[in-house]
């Protein structure tokens, strides 16, 4: 089984993809942060130059109470504003609450501060530009305090009680949890996203994985983009290399079967041929020693030849078996006739029928054609009815008929009074194997009969079944009629 590392393709994945996240969100932070500052410093030092402006107009013109008055209602309306009103001599005339603590600036720098009416950003524009002791004050007045020289003797201290960095500092803090949340959520669809991405190339590696092994595995997901393509590709690769492996295996052990079958032939080809090879070197021998009189040649010599027939004839079958087993490309069809096809059959075994005094009947008509070898299923025919006579006893009945459709014909040969035992059912299409070796074996039968039957019928695609029935053996043969 494949491993789950978490830096596999959706570790990488989801880390690359933080990481990119992280940069833009820290990079936007900063940004942020820095504009953020600036702009509070540029608000705040507009509303203030606005605020002394507006101060400055209108007290134009006022007495002494009259902008003490103003002040009280001023604060009253900017309590950001922090409020001082000083004479020529220093003394503090008006004063809001929060001033003392907002600045510390307890002397009036004399003609430090002129009012420029209609620019309020230019209310220190008065200092002079000789003293560079000033020109710093300058700099500090601009950022924390204004002083402004009022009618009747009077100077006005103002200062902010809003602190740029506070604002800052507040507004930043919400931005920081703003971006906290931001990160939180990137974090949550970074990991979907890689999960998004991980999981078909997973699932392709654990599919890939297991057919390696050859080990069954699921059709892909229908997907239509390149991973499902690359899916089904290398499904459809797998099947191939599945259905190929499973053909090799197919025809080694068919190759196997076959050598099996050679080697079992063969050796049971030899011990049929090696049995009356030696009788007849027996015999041979034994007129040479003089062991067999002259008188005994001819009887000698009848047994002789009667094995050499025997062992012709073997030497047939075991040919057509060989040219059989061969599997030729195709057999040559015609069209043939049925019934003179099994009356050419008949011709051959019908005296060892009569002399076995059994009864034959055939229910085939004489218009039933089909498209065969003739050659070929007159063999058929021929091993088929010897087999049934030759496993009949005495006065046993032969039926052979034959029924026709629109596809098929389906011939049927019975033969009574005997049985095929279940224990050697499956043996009988075997070379040389024989039910009851000792009561067939002078009948002049090889035991390739039905081998020569199966091989045939195989050939030229007939279906065909042999079973017991009605007291009796029936061979069933369906033979399609193209």
């Amino acid at each position: 089984m494949i491993k789950r590392r978490f830096f596999g393709i959706f570790g990488k994945v989801f880390l690359y993809t933080m990481l990119i996240l992280l940069f833009v969100i820290g990079g936007m932070f900063l940004l942020f942060s820095n504009q953020i500052q600036a702009t509070i410093a540029l608000t705040q030092q507009q509303q203030f130059s606005e605020a002394i402006g507006l101060f400055a107009e209108q007290i134009q013109g006022k007495t002494t109470d009259e902008i003490i008055a103003f002040a009280e209602d001023f604060h009253r309306w900017n309590t950001s504003l922090e409020l001082c009103i000083l004479n020529d001599e220093g003394d503090i005339l008006f004063q809001t609450d929060g001033f003392a603590t907002s600045t510390g600036i307890n002397e009036i720098p004399r003609g430090a501060v002129e009012i420029v009416s209609g620019d309020p950003m230019g209310i220190v524009s008065g200092i002079s530009d000789q003293n560079e002791d000033l020109r710093v004050q300058r700099l500090q007045i601009m950022q924390h305090v204004a002083f402004i020289p009022l009618e009747n003797g009077l100077h006005l201290q103002m200062d902010s009680s809003l602190s740029g960095t506070s604002i800052y500092r507040e507004i930043l803090g919400g931005a920081a949890w703003i971006f906290i949340g931001t990160t939180i959520v990137s974090l949550i669809a970074a990991f979907f996203f890689a999960r998004r991405i991980a999981t078909p190339i997973q699932r392709l590696s654990y599919d890939t994985h297991m057919m390696s092994q050859l080990l069954p595995t699921d059709p892909p997901k229908e997907r239509g983009d390149e991973i499902g393509q690359l899916s089904k590709d290398v499904y459809a690769m797998y099947s191939r290399l599945k259905s190929t492996i499973n053909q090799l295996e197919t025809e080694i052990k068919r190759v196997k079967l076959m050598e099996e079958n050679q080697r079992y032939f063969f050796s049971a080809a030899s011990h049929e041929l090696k049995t009356p090879i030696t009788a007849v070197g027996g015999i041979f021998e034994g007129m040479l020693s003089d062991v067999i009189t002259l008188e005994e040649y001819p009887a000698y010599l009848r047994d002789g030849m009667k094995l050499v027939k025997e062992q012709t004839k073997l030497v047939s079958e075991i040919l057509e078996l060989v040219k059989l087993s061969g599997e030729l490309p195709s057999l040559e069809k015609e069209p043939i006739n049925l019934y003179r096809c099994l009356d050419n059959g008949l011709k051959q075994i019908l005296p060892f029928i009569e002399s076995k005094e059994q009864v034959l009947m055939v229910n085939v008509a004489n218009d039933i054609t089909c498209e065969l070898n003739e050659k070929v299923f007159l063999k058929v025919l021929s091993n088929i009815l010897s087999n049934a006579a030759q496993n009949s006893p005495k006065f046993a009945e032969i039926h052979i008929t034959a029924k026709k459709d629109e596809n098929m014909i389906y011939m049927a040969i019975w033969n009574g009074g005997t049985e095929i035992p279940r224990n050697i059912m499956s043996n009988i299409y075997e070379p040389f194997y024989r039910a009851d070796e000792a009561r067939t074996s002078g009948e002049g039968r090889s035991g390739l009969g039905l081998t020569i039957v199966k091989k045939a019928l195989d050939l030229m695609g007939i279906a065909f079944e042999i079973k017991n029935a009605d007291d009796g053996v029936l061979f069933q043969m369906n033979i399609p009629v193209d």
